[in-house]
């Protein structure tokens, strides 16, 4: 019932807009009778000089203005804007509500009865079991916007300026009807403003792009949901238009520096401002840069492979879904379909498979919501419902694609991807699987997902960055659980914060993964090459990279999947290079979940379900010690420690360091017997090695 408001208004200006403007407009132009006795003052001038008053449609707005009658013109100018038509946000629906229970939750502890309680991200809360944000209510009453919770990181400030809370409570406003949302917005708003000007030169915090472009996605939505209501009066009109308008302005005038997912937001922004406020002077211009970002930026940041050139699934998914409404924008407000250049749409769709490929099998388990993709380089675990959002929004940009059919469909529709190793070589991904959907019976499930990354970045100092130095490393995903997840994030920098800089600098390291490091030390390149593929005998991939600046040290990881049933690793480490050889292995997510098995060289796990992994190491001269685990989900700096340890080898400047490690997935770890043995003589062009399982002889290698 709460919506049959909306409904009605929504009707009234759909029957308005049928109307031609002489009709819609009476005394468009003709009239200089007064029709308030507000006063002008209350109106912001600098909405006259914002607005092109000869847009077709605001020839009454127009005709106040010419009097002197400010009120009256911004009074003309919101019912225009109330019945305007062919104008259309694909991210607004005025019928349907569509705020989640989170996000009405979250709209009302931002209210001033709540303590203006602002919803940041999910890894800020005062009360996280309450999911309750933190209060910006200041000792003087008023908010604070300076505030930061104590042992927080620098994100805290940089997104409470992007107001992610504000939409939540208009669509709150659309299901509710309840005008309080109106009527804190703006005062809120209008409170930020005063006390965050715009600055005049490049901002790296409050009017960093980032935040400006959010800040304008949000105001298109909360547009759209308020203008109707009787508290968004003529006067915050004009306040609310010329600050819109200061937004875009400023966002086209400082073009980001960087060719990265946050240009990419930056375009998104400026297309949907010039395209949902024609009526302004600059909205073309607006529009125009906006679209020339996306079109170049689409070509330079989608990697050859389909991978964003951040190389973070997070950041990856988040650009598709922007194109994605950035397609429903050309679509909807009937825009030349070449603004949104034709070129980019092989790139994208080849970003969409990526995600695809990305994704575990438990993904199809009916009825469920648990994590299923990695969270390699910087990135976050996705749980089914955010995926099968994007991929039904997957299929319906790609309505050909049958492969991202059946991922839409969970399985029901279109057809079932290949299960050969797929190589995202320019970015550096290799991933083996078994099959697609999930089985049961836990001897099916398998995905192992290589990250041997390629970047030009330099990993040295690199705090910021979201390429991690873990070239080399994995995640090994069987039957619903993930064996080898990686470390995470823990948390965003702060440079201020030594705490926060440790935790950080912790997470990223190079030995805090799966991969062969010297003498514990991070790389400082991310050179990562493809060296060899095959599909038969056995499944395989090698690839390698020199990582080191001041050291001869090549790691080179070959991994073979034999029978589509286990897995063996060959990592072996070359050049001039003197120190000791680290072979890093980090399993689960709690301590409890695996022990190490110092004296064999490896470790199992403890589930006893029926769904448990063996892993065990070979060479000459290992030493295998435990050490410090971690392993974090979020970004608030919590984590759990788990079982981690690393197997040590003496490197001589004469001769490599050479490991075989068997990964074996099993439903009793006493039952087996593994053992394994380089058969060749060692030299870089070749790999022979002899695996024997329970009796059964595997011989495995490759010629260069």
């Amino acid at each position: 019932m709460k919506n049959i408001f909306f409904i009605c208004m929504f009707a009234v200006a759909a029957f308005a807009g049928c109307t031609d403007d002489d009709e819609l407009y009476k005394n468009s132009g003709g009239s200089t009778e007064e029709t308030s006795p507000l006063p002008n003052e209350d109106i912001d001038l600098n909405l006259f000089e914002a607005i092109n008053l000869n847009y077709p449609g605001l020839e009454q707005v127009k005709a106040w203005y010419e009097t002197g009658n400010y009120h009256s013109a911004a009074k003309a100018l919101l019912q225009y804007y109330k019945g305007r038509i062919g104008i259309s946000n694909p991210n607004v629906s005025l019928i349907n509500s569509t705020v989640k229970e989170d996000e009405e939750k979250w709209a009302n502890d931002a209210l001033k009865a709540n303590k203006y309680r602002f919803y940041i991200n999910n890894n800020y809360y005062e009360n996280a079991n309450k999911k309750q944000p933190y209060s910006l209510l200041g000792a003087d009453k008023n908010i604070d916007w300076n505030f930061k919770p104590e042992g927080a990181d620098n994100e805290y400030q940089k997104q409470l300026h992007r107001h992610y809370w504000l939409p939540f409570q208009a669509k709150a406003y659309q299901k509710t009807g309840n005008e309080q949302y109106v009527i804190e917005w703006k005062e809120v708003y209008a409170d930020w403003i005063a006390n965050n000007p715009k600055p005049e030169t490049p901002d790296e915090f409050k009017w960093w792009q980032l935040q400006v472009s959010t800040r304008i996605m949000g105001q298109t939505e909360l547009f759209d949901y308020y203008k109707f209501s009787p508290n968004f009066t003529p006067e915050w009109l004009s306040f609310f238009l010329v600050h819109f308008a200061e937004h875009a302005d400023y966002l086209a005038k400082f073009k980001y520096r960087d060719e990265n997912n946050i240009l990419l937001s930056q375009g998104t922004a400026l297309a949907f401002a010039g395209t949902l406020f024609p009526e302004f002077k600059n909205a073309a211009d607006w529009q125009k840069m906006g679209f020339e970002i996306l079109n170049e930026q689409a070509k330079k940041q989608f990697l050859a492979d389909g991978m964003l050139g951040d190389l973070s699934l997070h950041y990856h998914m988040g650009s598709l879904v922007e194109f994605y409404n950035l397609q429903k924008l050309v679509a909807q407000n009937e825009l030349p379909a070449s603004i949104l250049s034709p070129e980019i749409n092989d790139i994208l769709q080849n970003a969409a498979e990526l995600v695809m490929h990305f994704t575990y099998q438990n993904y199809f388990i009916p009825k469920s919501n648990f994590n299923c993709t990695s969270a390699l380089n910087d990135s976050w675990m996705k749980t089914k419902s955010v995926l099968s959002q994007n991929f039904i929004k997957y299929s319906e940009m790609f309505p050909d694609n049958q492969e991202l059919r059946y991922m839409a469909t969970e399985g029901t529709e279109g057809t079932e991807p290949g299960t050969e190793v797929k190589a995202f070589e320019t970015s550096g991904h290799y991933i083996f699987r078994d099959g697609w959907k999930f089985a049961d019976n836990k001897t099916e499930g398998t995905v192992l997902i290589h990250s041997n990354n390629y970047s030009e970045e330099s990993m040295s100092g690199a705090d910021w960055s979201h390429n991690q130095p873990d070239n080399g490393t994995f995640e090994l995903y069987h039957a619903n659980r993930n064996f080898f997840p990686d470390s995470g994030v823990c948390t965003y920098m702060d440079n201020t914060d030594s705490a926060v800089k440790a935790l950080r600098r912790w997470f990223r390291r190079t030995d805090s993964h799966n991969t062969l490091t010297l003498n514990n030390a991070d790389i400082a390149y991310a050179k990562g090459k493809l060296v060899k593929m095959a599909e038969e005998p056995q499944q395989m991939v090698v690839t390698e990279n020199r990582g080191y600046k001041d050291n001869d040290f090549t790691h080179r990881r070959s991994i073979f999947f034999v029978d589509k049933k286990f897995f063996v690793l060959v990592d072996e480490g070359f050049g001039t290079a003197t120190g000791t050889a680290n072979l890093n292995f980090h399993l689960c997510e709690k301590e409890a979940d695996a022990t190490v098995d110092v004296s064999e060289n490896g470790a199992h796990t403890l589930f006893n379900d029926g769904n448990d992994l063996l892993v065990r190491s070979f060479g000459t001269g290992i030493t295998c010690k435990e050490k410090e685990g971690r392993f974090s989900v979020k970004n608030d700096r919590t984590y759990t420690t788990r079982k981690a340890y690393q197997l040590d080898m003496n490197k001589t400047a004469d001769s490599p360091v050479r490991y075989i490690t068997v990964l074996y997935p099993t439903d009793d770890i006493s039952a087996h017997t593994i053992q394994a043995e380089f058969t060749d003589s060692g030299n870089a062009k070749n790999v022979s090695v002899k695996v024997v399982v329970d009796g059964k002889e595997y011989n495995l290698g490759y010629q260069l």
